[in-house]
């Protein structure tokens, strides 16, 4: 497997072709296909050590959820969730470090690749479609992306992820691509707002077809940078959809924030240090970090 040497992920590089003749992706060669052409790939890893990894973390999240779920159904409250529960839980934090999970994702980008957040959900998200690049970026480009694992069988009543196939070659959108005023950004407590008419608008202008992600228990969806994904009405709140989101980095790279940045067009020098959850500490080191942010004026 070579490593990437040109500044794209692999799955993004102009000699695609060659890699995947050569059989540089290995076992995971039509999960890079899928990658590069649709945006997303599908895996499953219903074993039953992976399984038992699985049903750990709802064992453990059922009670600590317990009333926000009762809000939830009476409408008293949005769907809950929770944002690095890996800080608490060992069970989350061993679903984010699978070890077949990063071999696939070191084999698709061509560097290692590191978690950095998770999020967990009982219920739908009933969250708007949008680009995770938005969030977080990366220089190079497209050295992020999102993990989702169905922890159990997912009906379509209880709001399912929903995708678009073929939008992560859509532009990557930032404050600045979008004229925004850093008053109206910093003001809003849903930036994300300003940028979804831009979606709408794509998704409209573009022969996108929204898909549904109704796995099995143990299934696995990775999706790239910049796909358009969210979660679907949910129909009835007494459904569940437990699910856990892990967003992973790539190594030597620069991180970003390309919502609050207004400097640059594509992501922008507003630089972000990171967390590494396997290291259980930032990405760069206190004196790393300077160095780096002397670089933000020259990027």
């Amino acid at each position: 497997m070579p490593l990437d040497l040109t500044g794209q992920p692999l799955i993004d590089r102009s000699d695609f072709e060659q890699l995947l003749e050569a059989g540089n992706f290995g076992r995971w060669s039509e999960q890079a296909i899928s990658l590069r052409e649709k945006g997303f790939c599908v895996i499953d890893l219903s074993e039953s050590t992976w399984l038992a990894k699985i049903d750990s973390v709802v064992e453990e999240l059922e009670p600590r959820l317990e009333n926000d779920l009762k809000h939830w159904e009476c409408g008293e409250s949005g769907p809950p969730r929770l944002q690095d529960g890996w800080i608490d839980h060992e069970s989350i934090r061993s679903l984010a470090l699978e070890p077949m999970v990063l071999d696939l994702l070191l084999h698709l980008y061509g560097r290692e690749p590191f978690a950095f957040q998770t999020l967990n959900f009982a219920v739908g998200s009933e969250q708007p479609f949008h680009s995770d690049a938005i969030h977080f970026h990366s220089y190079p480009h497209g050295f992020m992306c999102g993990v989702w694992i169905a922890l159990q069988d997912v009906q379509a009543e209880s709001g399912p992820l929903i995708y678009f196939p073929g939008s992560h070659r859509l532009p990557y959108l930032s404050a600045r691509s979008l004229g925004l005023e850093r008053d109206a950004v910093m003001g809003e407590p849903h930036p994300q707002r300003f940028f979804e008419p831009v979606w709408q608008q794509a998704v409209s202008a573009h022969p996108f077809d929204k898909q549904e992600f109704l796995p099995k228990r143990g299934e696995l969806l990775i999706w790239h940078a910049n796909l358009l994904h969210g979660g679907e009405p949910v129909q009835e709140r007494s459904s569940r959809r437990w699910s856990q989101v892990i967003h992973y980095f790539f190594a030597n790279c620069l991180y970003t924030t390309p919502m609050l940045n207004f400097a640059s067009d594509e992501g922008g020098s507003c630089l972000r240090n990171p967390f590494d959850i396997a290291k259980g500490k930032p990405r760069y080191s206190e004196a790393d970090w300077r160095d780096v942010s002397l670089t933000q004026g020259r990027m």
